[in-house]
This record gives structure tokens, C-alpha cells and sequence, in this order.
């Protein structure tokens, strides 16, 4: 017999009640009349103690009442079988490891195959697992299917074993990914296996499929994140992501007790032109959770992080500066220019070293050319030229020249990888018109600044257009060329090259007109965007073209105030066409001689041409160079690899300075770690729940076993109610106890002996 509550059993104690009223000490309560007391001698009353029990019949009844009762509050069930590890329904168990760059801490990935033992530890044979591991993309590990086929022993050696083969790699944490992968693994498994069970209950009668279901849907799923919880992990993904509702998430977090962790990075100076040059600006970040603040930057020189997150330097290096930030927060320091030889910014003063490289490329300045397609007539002042000349191009990655030709001099289209842009001031002939609008599909920008309209522009000399020039193009009359190749209307060029079919007019201004609707989040005015910078009030257009019939295609990045179309913009092909309704001189507008010139002809000239690539970029970021056959990558270790395995590869996967060759050029390119893995900070189980996931510690075996033999008690308990028998039995033998007490001490009293005790 087993009890449901047996702390109530404490209220058999109570027996021992009868027993003391059997024994309490007693006064004689009998008298007896006299007439007289003459002839008595005096003494006092005698006292007795009971030493000895009567009635112990009696004495049976009300103990064995109140040991049942205390029984039946008990509530007493009968257990036909003790429940055993075998019965308890399966765990669907996925197990979640952190395999990000923050993990590269001394001491965390032990700790991580430590609690992956613990977990595999309380395995049973019924429970199901997989492993997944994640980075900046999940990945499984050991699948459902493959552990299906091990015993509980065979995981807890070859899944820890697995564990320590690999080590965190160098990418972020996308930790949101990671979680809705791992729910869709462990969802889906559970919705495979209610199919099979489906199909397999067919051949049952209904007792034997209502068993088998209930079995298999009584697995309980469960995620078992093993993480460091890094502030840096990114979680937005889950905001999108509809959480299972019977799915809970157990955190076991990865801790150590170096928590401070800094980290560098060197900012873009948004003056490109600047003639000042020689210090860059760097960033220095100090995790929320530090116990130091001083810090120190210097250069370095052919330094390489090796598989352990320690540095090696082969080269020299340079003065320290030293810096001091507080827990939480940033500064801001201007460092010398590296000098030849130096490829790394490396930090020191923190705990861990994984973070503390940043690595950088030196290069050559790049040639490069602005090309002007127009004529030059009348005072330089009063064109276009003499202000794209005076335009400080050049800065510390390209050294630009600015070159004009007549618009018959244009042989060939040029290069967008030589000429990034092309500004075209006059009307051009058909062939050379294709001749452009073929530079604008191989990725060149033409800046098209429309000139005062006039009705029908002025011939233009030369010959017939070459009949290999203009094949397969559009029909010439179409554009508004006649067949001697002389543009006949105002705008056929642009209308040729953006296959477009603008009208255009001189505008009516009485004294002035303004820009505004400016678009700032387009690349061209994002530089001007903030507060102090976005006034453009103060320029005034004297004349500008109004141009109409602008279809969806064009994006109109700024109007004047009447309305009309100041800045358009259109993709052709791999390239870009921009429209200027107004010069910059004096004679049309005031731009030239406004701040907002500089910074405007630059976000024209920046955009890369499709040749080129970035100088930067982080761990996993596909890179941007062309795809060849030929063109070969170099490891920092020197070995090579082919480039387009690697963009299949979705880019490289240590940091370090690599190297683009092709049978014409050889670029060097820096690879370094996402920032958001140096803020190592810990995330509250907040973090998670805010975006909707349920967390909940894993039950083990123990406890499993233990809840379940709750529930079958109770189930054996409700069935067999022994405790309502033992409180009639009870209760019965109470009315047995009274009915004989009250016979007995009746009797008593009729004899003359004295009463029976009865309570």
C-alpha cells in the first residue's frame, strides 16, 4: 500500500491520547452521609495514581479510530506495478551550440562540452536528439535520424568527442536563425513522426491506436541553447518568426570571470577630398560589464591570428597611444596614418585577445579619370568645365584627372573601371551616343546637364553615321535624328541612351526658383542630410528646363519649388543616368558657388564601377569581385584557392589580408570580425522572451520519472477511493466505542461500582 499524502500519517500520534486519559491521576468523588462523626477518626483523603490500564477494549477501538483516520486523510492506494525508466514517454531534445567568434574566449568552449555532457548524461533510451551548432548560419550536427541508430551510452562518448574536433570559427552569431531553424528541426521531426504513427495505427484495433498516438504525442520537445548569450547575437530574425506554442527553450549559459573586452575599429572620414590626411579616426568600444578602462592602439606589421585567437607578429611596429574608456562606453581618437609595411591595428589591455586585431590595406592610389563630353565656347567662367576642374577629386585611394573631348572625339567607350564618370553638356551624335549608353551598361554613371533649350539645335557637322556603329540600335528617326546624323531635337541624346521619351521646354521664371522635395536618403544628397547641412534655400536658379513625360522608371530625386523635375535618375543596364535641369554656373544657378556643390559632385564621381571592390569587409560577406575563370584568391599563409569557389562559399571565414589576382591586376583586401561579436556583454532571458520564445528549464530523467509517478498515484488513487472505506470503518467503530462506553458505565452505576471512564 502506498500513501498520496503521507505527511498526514503524523496525525496517528494521536493514539497516544487515550492512552493518557487511561493513565491521568484521579480524586475520589464519591460521599457518603453521616449523622454523626464522633465516632470516626479523621484522615485526609487518599489520592491514587493509576498505574495499570482498564477497559482495554476500549482503549483498542478509539486508538484504531484515530490511526484510521489518519490513514484515510493519508489517502491510501493499492500499486499494482512500480513505474520503471521505460514507460516514461520520450524527450525530443535539440541541442543548440554557440559556434560564433565571441565563443574564441579562453575557457568558454570547454565549458561547452562540459554542459553538453551534463545533457547527454540523463539521456534515456526513449528520448530523440540532434545537435545543432551556429554561427552567422545553422548547421546540423548529428540529425535525428543519426541518433536514432545510438544508445544513450554510445551518444554521451561520440557527441562530446564531435564537440571538441570542431571549434567556434570566426563569423557572428545569428542566434534568431539559429532558434527558428531548431524549432522548424524539432517540429517538423514531431509532425514526421505522428505521420508514421498514423499510418501505422491502420492496422490496429482502437485501443492499441489510442495507445500508440497518445505515446507519440506525448514526446515533449525541447531546445537546449548552450551559449555565452552575447550582447552582439542578433535576434531580429525571431520578429518575423512565429514561436511553436509547446515549445520551450532551456538557456544554459557559458560564463568566465575575465569580462572585460574592447575592441577597435577605424572609421570612414566623410570628407573625402580632404587635404589632411596623415591620422585616421578610431573607434574604441568597452564592454558594459568591465572591470578596466585603460587601454592602448599602435600598428602592426604582417600580423595574422591564428587558430587560437592569439596574435603573431612578424613585423614591426609602432608607438602606443595610450586611451582610457569606461564600461559601457566609446572614444573617439585620431591615429597616424599607417606607414608602409603596417597591416593591423591591434589593442591591448583586455581580457581576451580574439577581437583585438583590425586589419587594414595601405593601397596605391588608383588612377582615375573624369570625362567631359561637350563644347567649350565663350568666357571659362561660363562653363561647365572650369568648375569640374577645380573639384579636389583626389584623395588617399585615387588620384583623379579631369579630361574633356569634343563629342566626335570619342572613339570608343570608355572603361567604367578607368572613367567612373562621364558629364555630357551637349547634344551627341547617334554613333556616339551608342558608344556611351554602352559605357552606361557596363556600370558607368553619365551626368547629362541640359544647356538653354532651343527649338532644334544647330547642325552638327561630319559625316554619315557608321552603318557597324548603329546596328541593331534604336531607329534614328525615332529619336529625333535625321538620316545625315544631326540632331534634329533638343534631348535625343538622352532620350537614345535612357530609351526614353522625354519633351522638354525652357522654364518661365520671374525672378528665381529654389529646390525642394529633396529626397536625402538617396546616396546623392545622404551626406547633406543632417540638420545643419540639408538648407538649400539659399541657391537660386535663374533658368532650368522643364522636362515632362518622365515615366516610372526615373526616380526624381529633387523638384524645384514650381514643381518640376530638378535631379532624375535612371538604372540602364549595370549603369546609371543622371539628368541636371540646370548648369552650375553663374549664368543659370548659384550651385557652383554653394557649399552643397563639393559634396554633390563627389556622391556623383563615388559610386564603384563594377570593376572595383572594397577594401573591407567582414568575415562571411560575399565579396564583390567580378567573376572569372581566372581569377585566383591568396590566403594570408600564401595559399591559393579559386575565386569562384569562394563566392559559392559565401566569403572567407578568418580575418586577415588577402589577395585578388586576375591575369591583369593583383588588389589586396582586408577581412576582419563583425563588430557586434566584440560586445560580449550577457543578454537577459528577457531578450529572448520579448521576441516571443518560451523558456523553460529541461525536466530530467529523475524528475520525469518522478512527475510521472505523481500523476499515476493520483489516477490510481481517484480509481480506488480506499480512503472513503477506511473513514466508514472508521467511523463505525466510534459509534462501536460510544454505544459500549455508555453500556459499561450504566452498568456500573447500577451495581454501585464506580462508572466506567469513558472519555
Amino acid at each position: 500500500m502506498s500513501l498520496l499524502a503521507p505527511l498526514y500519517v503524523i496525525g496517528a500520534f494521536a493514539i497516544g491520547a487515550p492512552i493518557l486519559f487511561h493513565l491521568i491521576r484521579r480524586q475520589p468523588k464519591g460521599q457518603v452521609p453521616f449523622s454523626s462523626l464522633m465516632f470516626l477518626k479523621p484522615t485526609p483523603p487518599r489520592l491514587t495514581r493509576r498505574s495499570r490500564l482498564d477497559n482495554w477494549f476500549l482503549l483498542l477501538l478509539r486508538a484504531l479510530a484515530l490511526l484510521l483516520l489518519a490513514i484515510a486523510f493519508a489517502r491510501p492506494f493499492l500499486r499494482s506495478v512500480s513505474l520503471s525508466q521505460a514507460e516514461i514517454p520520450g524527450r525530443r531534445l535539440v541541442m543548440v551550440v554557440d559556434q560564433s567568434a565571441s565563443m574564441q574566449r579562453e575557457g568558454l568552449w570547454k565549458q561547452l562540452v562540459s554542459e553538453a555532457e551534463q545533457v547527454l548524461a540523463d539521456l534515456q533510451p526513449a528520448d530523440e536528439l540532434a545537435v545543432v551548432a551556429f554561427d552567422d548560419r545553422p548547421h546540423v550536427l548529428v540529425g535525428f535520424e543519426e541518433t536514432a541508430k545510438l544508445t544513450p551510452e554510445q551518444l554521451q562518448s561520440s557527441v562530446p568527442e564531435l564537440l571538441r574536433s570542431i571549434k567556434p570559427t570566426w563569423a557572428h552569431g545569428e542566434m534568431g536563425n539559429a532558434l527558428a531553424f531548431a524549432g522548424d528541426l524539432a517540429v517538423s521531426h514531431e509532425l514526421d513522426a505522428l505521420d508514421a504513427q498514423t499510418q501505422t495505427v491502420g492496422s490496429l484495433d482502437d485501443s492499441e491506436t489510442t495507445s500508440v498516438l497518445d505515446s507519440a504525442s506525448s514526446a515533449t520537445a525541447h531546445l537546449i541553447l548552450i551559449s555565452d548569450m552575447a550582447a552582439g547575437s542578433e535576434l531580429d530574425s525571431l520578429q518575423t518568426y512565429s514561436w511553436p506554442k509547446n515549445l520551450r527553450v532551456d538557456i544554459r549559459r557559458i560564463v568566465t570571470n575575465q569580462r572585460t573586452n574592447a575592441s577597435a575599429q577605424i572609421l570612414e572620414s566623410k570628407a573625402e577630398s580632404a587635404q589632411d590626411l596623415d591620422r585616421l579616426r578610431v573607434r574604441v568600444s568597452n564592454s558594459a560589464d568591465a572591470t578596466s578602462s585603460r587601454f592602448s592602439l599602435r600598428w602592426a606589421g604582417n600580423s595574422q591570428m591564428t587558430s587560437d585567437a592569439s596574435l603573431v607578429e612578424d613585423a614591426g611596429q609602432s608607438v602606443e597611444l595610450p586611451i582610457q574608456v569606461p564600461p559601457g562606453q566609446s572614444r573617439v581618437v585620431r591615429m597616424p596614418t599607417p606607414g608602409a609595411g603596417m597591416t593591423s591595428l591591434l589593442l591591448k589591455g583586455d581580457d581576451h585577445d580574439f577581437d583585438n586585431q583590425r586589419f587594414v590595406v595601405a593601397s596605391e592610389p588608383q588612377s582615375s579619370k573624369l570625362l567631359h563630353l561637350g563644347e567649350v565656347v565663350g568666357e571659362p567662367r561660363d562653363n561647365l568645365l572650369f568648375y569640374l576642374k577645380r573639384i579636389p577629386f583626389d584623395n588617399k585611394r585615387r588620384v583623379v584627372t579631369v579630361e574633356t573631348l569634343e563629342p566626335d572625339q570619342l572613339s570608343a567607350a570608355p572603361d567604367p573601371a578607368d572613367v567612373p564618370l562621364l558629364v555630357v553638356t551637349s547634344e551627341l551624335r547617334p554613333q556616339v551616343a551608342v558608344k556611351v549608353k554602352a559605357y552606361c551598361e557596363a556600370g558607368g554613371r553619365v551626368l547629362f546637364v541640359l544647356s538653354k533649350f532651343l527649338p532644334q539645335a544647330t547642325a552638327l557637322p561630319g559625316d554619315k553615321p557608321d552603318v557597324e556603329d548603329v546596328d541593331d540600335k534604336p531607329d534614328v528617326e525615332d529619336v529625333g535624328v535625321d538620316s545625315s546624323g544631326q540632331a534634329e531635337e533638343y534631348g535625343a541624346t538622352i532620350n537614345l541612351i535612357s530609351e526614353s521619351k522625354f519633351e522638354f521646354r525652357e522654364a518661365d521664371i520671374a525672378d528665381y526658383a529654389m529646390l525642394s522635395r529633396i529626397d536625402f536618403s538617396h546616396p546623392l544628397f545622404q551626406t547633406m542630410a543632417d540638420p545643419q547641412f540639408n538648407d538649400f534655400s539659399k541657391i537660386r536658379f535663374w533658368a532650368h528646363r522643364v522636362i515632362s513625360n518622365v515615366d516610372d522608371n526615373w526616380q526624381i530625386v529633387a523638384q524645384y519649388d514650381d514643381g518640376d523635375p530638378a535631379v532624375l535618375e535612371k538604372k540602364v543596364g549595370e549603369g546609371r543616368v543622371f539628368v541636371l535641369a540646370s548648369g552650375w554656373q553663374p549664368t543659370e544657378s548659384q550651385l557652383a558657388l554653394s557649399t552643397k556643390f563639393l559634396p554633390l559632385m563627389f556622391s556623383f564621381f563615388k559610386a564603384r564601377a563594377s570593376g572595383e571592390s572594397a577594401e573591407q569587409y567582414t568575415v562571411g560577406e560575399p565579396l564583390g569581385f567580378p567573376a572569372s575563370e581566372s581569377a585566383k584568391i591568396v590566403s594570408p599563409s600564401g595559399d591559393l584557392f579559386d575565386y569562384v569557389q569562394s563566392n559559392a562559399q559565401e566569403g572567407i571565414r578568418q580575418p586577415g589580408i588577402y589577395q585578388f589576382q586576375t591575369a591583369r591586376q593583383t588588389s589586396s583586401f582586408a577581412v576582419n570580425l563583425n563588430e557586434s561579436e566584440s560586445r560580449t556583454e550577457p543578454l537577459d532571458d528577457e531578450s529572448l522572451a520579448g521576441y516571443g520564445v518560451l523558456l523553460g528549464d529541461n525536466v530530467s530523467t529523475a524528475e520525469t520519472l518522478e512527475n510521472e509517478r505523481q500523476l499515476r498515484d493520483r489516477e490510481l488513487e481517484s480509481q480506488q477511493r480506499l480512503w472513503q472505506w477506511i473513514l466508514v470503518l472508521a467511523l463505525a467503530l466510534l459509534g462501536l466505542e460510544t454505544f459500549l462506553g455508555t453500556l459499561w458505565s450504566r452498568r456500573g452505576q447500577s451495581e454501585g461500582v464506580p462508572a466506567v471512564e469513558t472519555g
